[in-house]
């Protein structure tokens, strides 16, 4: 099969195909307009839906939001919105790390201030919620799968599979940021004109959950080793999606079973942690998001200062100079981490200036991709997404809330003995906890899970009012559901709790 990453750059050719869903974000936002197709070609689902080639086609286009790109077209509706992990300000990715202590910005200042609210994020900077479109695109790819006649079932199941866990995937996301979301997946209610409300929180996670485990078994295990499907879904990434949806919503022992389900299926930390971001396809990744010439990874490129020309850890041109890690975080590293070789605390400026904390630097640099060679500004390393580390230590916290530290200290003490750091001992539940807290955002540090750990243990709100977020309150755990969402949704969709409506 082609590569995934090449089908990506024909996703604008791909996307006229899905003819049936092209307009169902007004549907799922709440709008009342009638819903008029728009016909982008002579290809419809009755023509369209024969061989796998076409069914491959439109399922590829779900994966669309999860490239590096910096933004996607829906051609249903003309909405523009930011790739959910490129490394611009606008993303999920970005929007994720920055409400966190882990790195700030200058470049939004109502994100890393706590001070947003329902019209804060409009037109293009609103590039999560517009992603509940292809919630329904994937629904109606889903049930026009099941109708196709001239392909095996076997085939039908895999590609059925595939778009069930881009789904849940999506589903999570909104579901993370919004809480529960008045997503279609429902493909008899996919032209309906009805304003839904939002479901609870345990009928939305049901979806997901169920949508997860059914595809689990039609999916390869993993495709560390297969480099012409490398970024399809798996069953690595299924199950990880169920393991951070149990965890985000605290039921424990589920996670712990989750968690050591995937334990078992032969992931392995790397010996040199720097070579978890430089190694494509290594066996510590469960998912990252490909990247080529035409799509690359902007990371690196982001975070340089506009002045850097060279420091211990790479030599290169000047960046964008966009985030930076607060030296308070910084100073949770131990001495020997081994970690923190591929975080830039000093640099060479284009003056021949050495530029550190004590000459006014104002933070550290979290390269992470170490390896680049040429001044970019993008590169051919992938996006982690989800690798193993977060999977010992999800299971080390899941333990912990249910039975104390003891059996958890294994788990965490492979992140740390790889880190080359001291094993945790000696703990009490409250005191592990803590730790994990600090020691999950050492190791995973700006790949998007901190906020979900913070979240999770009750702690984001007054960790950004240690850090003088005065605005940040007690509500702010959810983004509110956008101003132009909830005038569409005629009260019918309901705002999340403290903000207007």
């Amino acid at each position: 099969m082609e590569s995934l990453k090449n089908k990506r750059n024909k996703l604008a050719k791909y996307t006229v195909l899905l003819l049936s869903c092209c307009t169902l974000l007004l549907v799922d936002s709440g709008c009342k307009k009638a819903l008029n197709s728009k016909v982008y070609s002579q290809i419809s689902p009755s023509n369209f839906y024969k061989t796998e080639s076409d069914i491959n086609a439109a399922v590829i286009v779900i994966y669309s939001p999860f490239s590096s790109n910096w933004d996607q077209t829906d051609l249903g509706n003309n909405q523009q919105s930011a790739s959910l992990y490129n490394a611009d300000i606008k993303t999920y990715l970005l929007k994720s790390i920055m409400t966190t202590d882990e790195a700030s910005t200058d470049w939004d200042q109502n994100l890393t201030s706590f001070t947003w609210g329902p019209a804060t994020y409009q037109g293009l900077n609103n590039s999560v919620y517009p992603y509940i479109s292809y919630v329904a695109k994937a629904t109606d790819v889903i049930d026009n799968i099941s109708k196709v006649t001239a392909v095996s079932d076997q085939i039908k199941k895999r590609y059925t599979a595939e778009a069930k866990v881009l789904r849940a995937w999506l589903m999570f996301v909104l579901y993370d940021f919004y809480g529960p979301v008045n997503a279609t997946t429902d493909a008899t209610k996919l032209a309906s004109l009805t304003i839904a409300p939002r479901p609870t929180a345990e009928v939305y996670s049901a979806q997901m959950i169920s949508d997860l485990t059914s595809a689990i078994p039609d999916l390869p295990a993993k495709y560390n080793t297969d480099n012409a499907n490398w970024g399809r879904m798996s069953q690595g990434v299924a199950q990880m999606l169920l393991l951070k949806i149990y965890m985000m919503n605290k039921q424990w022992d589920k996670a712990e079973a989750t968690a050591k389900t995937i334990v078992g299926m032969g992931y392995s930390l790397m010996p040199n942690y720097a070579d978890v971001f430089n190694v494509k396809q290594n066996n510590e990744l469960i998912y990252a998001t490909p990247t080529n010439s035409a799509s690359p990874n902007y990371w690196v490129q982001e975070v340089l200062p506009g002045d850097f020309t060279a420091s211990p850890l790479l030599t290169r041109g000047p960046g964008w100079a966009g985030y930076y890690m607060p030296w308070a975080f910084y100073n949770k590293f131990d001495a020997a981490d081994s970690r923190k070789s591929t975080i830039i605390a000093s640099y060479t400026n284009t003056s021949g200036k050495t530029i550190n904390q004590s000459t006014g630097l104002r933070g550290a640099i979290p390269v992470k991709y170490t390896g680049v060679l040429g001044d970019g500004p993008g590169y051919s390393f992938d996006v982690v997404v989800f690798r193993y580390a977060e999977v010992l230590l999800s299971l080390s916290e899941a333990i912990n809330e249910q039975r104390g530290p003891a059996d958890a200290y294994q788990y965490v003490n492979m992140v740390r003995k790889r880190a080359g750091v001291s094993n945790f001992a000696g703990m009490n539940t409250a005191d592990f906890r803590a730790a994990l807290i600090d020691e999950s955002g050492r190791e995973l540090y700006c790949e998007g899970s901190r906020r979900q750990t913070l979240i999770r243990q009750g702690v984001l709100i007054s960790n950004a009012k240690a850090r003088g977020k005065t605005a940040a309150q007690d509500f702010m755990t959810l983004f509110p559901i956008p101003s132009n969402v909830m005038i569409q949704g005629n009260g019918i969709l309901k705002q999340n709790p403290g903000y207007s409506q």
